[in-house]
């Protein structure tokens, strides 16, 4: 997976974003998962359209965060994402 790459969420994936936080729900796993402000900015912005080089600039526009480190931990969560098949 690289920047180029565009996420879409899983139908299984229910979630609300409520003050800034995600709360996601997987009934087929019986999970909720309750993300951090940057992971909510982040997974509200995954929506099959845009790459994640265009999510990654949302998060350098609103987190003061160095690139490199803002790529890094943006391509880990999204593989995390995958890995528990909130996104495909």
């Amino acid at each position: 997976m690289d920047l180029n790459t565009v996420l879409s969420k899983t139908p299984d994936a229910a979630y609300r974003v409520y003050d800034g936080l995600a709360t996601i729900v997987l009934p087929s796993r019986s999970e909720v998962n309750v993300l951090n402000p940057v992971a909510s900015l982040v997974w509200d912005a995954i929506d099959g359209r845009r790459t994640l080089a265009e999510i990654l600039e949302s998060v350098l526009r609103d987190y003061e965060v160095p690139r490199e480190e803002a790529t890094r931990d943006l391509l880990e969560f999204v593989n995390a994402l995958r890995a528990q098949g909130m996104v495909n």
